[in-house]
């Protein structure tokens, strides 16, 4: 997945934001704070965006367009979202009525009808529900049958928005009464004031009413069907599957937790500030990688759009709770959101629904997805690191009460997989050509440590790769190449134990070198040549390699510290070298807590299809495929978090508070996912039977080797609240700080 926007894309985005300032944009706007009505008409404001072309940027032209892209499309609606714009409209009239005439809709239809959508001057609708046709489709029982040249449609619609408002709508109805449940479905373009339609108002909690459409006896000549006659249920599976790209949830959401910052927030509402703002980011990305499906030319995959709608829409819901449980008398944008978002997890299928339907495609699903778009060269390595990790790990694994009694990974250089690690050139992976290294970038390094993870092995790469940072970031000129070369070997193994789970301490100088208090509550890794230390002098922060065996005690030195020779310092770092650092490392650990959830997940999913319950296999049971599938949705967000953070490193781009966010919802999943795992593979996920076991306690540690998930989201919260917005780092051009 590319993380990124093109500097074309960029400037695509600055050009919308400008047009949206314009002085007939913002009057209508205005008029819309202003009208106080529980919801204003929006047609106002879209007759001016389609006069400026915003409305549908990526349809052609004579359409009333600009021929853009889907990309451009997308970046437009978000655009017009965060200026304000209701985007209900424009979802029922341009993204699904306007999609479904373009890709399917004759010619004399699309000259019809595209031209007056695409400049604002025509709105539409979508007929979908009935009374007793909701999430069930299939089951709608609206009919429409033959006379002569026309259909005569029969039935009631439901619970649809803005019909109120709108000219024409796109209408299911049953064509064939005798054929199966997904056969003899039609689509008709149907006038709204067209004798026989009737429209009444349901109303609702939220802002924008339900309606009601009796459809008597309504004449639509057969030019007017969309698509082929009978053929409707394949056209309304492919846009169910646009509709879920997420992106509209994701908007909400973003909005909401905006409006959330700036109301104020109670310093203990630091944590959630953190953990929502991750979320929200998170959850852009879900969106986009659908999007990116779209733009490509590919076919949805259903499951990515299945888990984007239902993380999105979830997460919009969970904010606008939040955001109202933070004070007693919410109002405005806030209160409006608590009635909108309970709405927004049943809008294009249910998280049931969803969760169905990751349930059902998860064993090839998002990861599976995820892994087939990754170049030529991180699939070889993956599958390598996957062959040699199973042979090791198999005689590992194998019973005995040391498979569940003694230490669930080795962190030293007694790791199994660390031979195999060496012998691919792991530990130079990052590490330029000219300083003996492969020049692969953090990517490599982040595939290293998921697959390890995958594996449940500990070792000593992460705290080795840390060094090869430390060095090169210390030694630019080319010195300590032969502590680069050693690391390169093999021959120097690394502990970082105290690195990221505290900040680094005082030390004090003498004539002899430095004395330095132990961090405490921290565990020492005693199978490794040496530790790598962090000091906080006057000038910035010292690392030091100090070998791991204790060194000689100094008359002055207290219970506690330890002595470090002057030579035994690397170098310096100033604060931005330090962030830098810091974040790869960080980095690198989340990628290894995703691998143990990736791990304990399939090898619960595993689990649950084989084993036999009541007749039946546990994945059948819609408590465990659930479990399993929501446990999916939240290791793909981790993904996407870690590997977004991963592109921000590698270019180089303000990447701290992404760093944060990925190690902070890694440590979470991990913990709840593994514990998940073992919970439904019952007694025997307690025993060296299974695998999860070692998964669950490895998360244990790993989970708060660099602070805990709190004291994480409480850092990012503090970012947030202090710096540049998410949305300015997401949409910045690549060459901004």
């Amino acid at each position: 997945m590319d993380f990124g926007f093109t500097p074309a894309q960029d400037a695509f985005r600055a050009g919308i934001r400008e047009e949206l300032r314009g002085a007939d944009i913002r009057a209508e706007l205005d008029a819309l704070d202003t009208d106080g009505s529980r919801e204003p008409d929006v047609r106002p404001l879209y007759r001016a965006l389609g006069r400026r072309g915003l409305l549908a940027v990526d349809w052609p032209r004579p359409y009333g367009g600009r021929g853009a892209g889907t990309v451009e499309a997308s970046i437009a609606a978000e655009e017009l979202t965060r200026a304000g714009v209701p985007d209900t409209l424009h979802v029922n009239t341009v993204q699904i009525v306007g999609m479904f005439l373009l890709h399917a809709g004759t010619e004399r239809l699309k000259d019809r009808y595209l031209p007056a959508i695409g400049e604002g001057r025509s709105f539409a609708s979508v007929l979908y529900t009935e009374p007793e046709a909701g999430s069930d489709l299939a089951g709608l029982r609206t009919t429409a049958v033959r006379d002569g040249d026309d259909f005569v449609l029969d039935g009631v619609k439901a619970y649809n928005l803005k019909s109120d408002l709108t000219d024409v709508a796109l209408c299911a109805a049953r064509t064939d009464r005798d054929a199966g449940r997904y056969q003899g479905i039609t689509l008709f373009m149907v006038a709204m004031d067209a004798p026989g339609v009737r429209r009444e108002t349901i109303p609702g909690i939220a802002d924008e009413q339900f309606h009601r459409v009796v459809l008597d006896g309504v004449r639509v000549p057969a030019d007017d069907v969309v698509g082929a006659v009978g053929q409707g249920w394949e056209l309304l599976t492919q846009a169910l599957a646009v509709e879920r790209t997420g992106l509209d949830y994701s908007l909400k959401a973003e909005r909401w937790y905006a409006a959330t910052l700036a109301r104020g927030l109670d310093p203990e509402e630091l944590e959630r500030c953190g953990r929502y703002g991750a979320l929200v980011e998170a959850s852009r990305l879900h969106a986009w990688r659908v999007l990116g499906q779209l733009a490509d030319g590919l076919d949805i995959d259903p499951t990515c759009a299945a888990t984007a709608k239902y993380v999105t829409s979830e997460l919009a819901r969970s904010v606008a709770a939040w955001a109202n449980m933070t004070s007693p008398t919410p109002t405005g944008v806030l209160e409006a959101a608590y009635r909108e978002a309970p709405g927004l997890t049943f809008s294009a299928g249910t998280s049931e629904m969803m969760l169905q339907l990751i349930a059902s495609g998860e064993g090839g699903g998002v990861a599976a997805a995820w892994e087939a778009g990754e170049d030529a060269l991180t699939r070889q390595l993956r599958q390598t690191f996957r062959t040699r990790f199973a042979a090791v790990t198999a005689a590992r694994d194998h019973g005995g009460a040391d498979a569940v009694q003694g230490p669930p990974a080795a962190d030293g250089a007694s790791c199994p997989g660390w031979p195999a690690l060496v012998e691919l050139g792991a530990p130079l992976f990052e590490v330029a050509a000219d300083r003996g290294g492969f020049d692969l970038g953090l990517p490599a390094s982040l595939v290293t440590c998921e697959e390890l993870g995958r594996a449940a092995l500990g070792g000593p790469y992460r705290a080795t790769a840390l060094t090869a940072d430390v060095l090169r970031a210390c030694a630019a000129d080319g010195a300590h190449q032969d502590l680069m070369d050693a690391v390169g070997s093999g021959e120097l193994t690394v502990s970082a134990d105290a690195f990221g789970a505290c900040d680094p301490p005082k030390a004090r100088e003498d004539r002899h070198g430095w004395l330095v208090e132990a961090p405490a509550g921290v565990p020492e890794t005693p199978d490794t040549t040496h530790r790598l230390l962090f000091l906080r002098t006057a000038d910035g922060i010292a690392p030091a390699l100090v070998p791991a065996a204790p060194t000689e005690r100094r008359p002055d030195a207290r219970d506690g510290d330890i002595v470090v020779p002057h030579e035994s310092v690397l170098g310096l770092l100033q604060e931005d070298l330090w962030t830098q650092v810091t974040a790869r490392a960080r980095l690198r650990q989340a990628a290894h807590l995703l691998g143990l959830a990736e791990g304990a997940h399939g090898a619960a999913r595993a689990y649950a299809l084989r084993r036999q319950q009541f007749g039946s296999a546990l994945h059948d049971f819609q408590g465990v495929s659930f479990t399993l599938a929501r446990a999916a949705t939240e290791t793909e967000t981790v993904r996407l978090a870690v590997h977004r953070a991963g592109r921000l490193a590698e270019e180089g781009r303000p990447c701290e508070r992404a760093a944060v966010d990925a190690l902070a919802l890694a440590a979470e999943t991990a913990a709840r996912v593994t514990a998940a795992a073992v919970h439904l593979c019952g007694v025997r996920g307690l025993t060296a039977g299974l695998p999860v076991q070692r998964y669950y306690r490895l998360a244990r540690t790993e989970a708060v080797r660099m602070g805990t998930a709190a004291r994480l989201f409480r850092e990012a919260g503090r970012l947030r609240l202090s710096g540049r917005t998410d949305l300015e780092l997401l949409t910045a051009p690549a060459d901004s700080d």
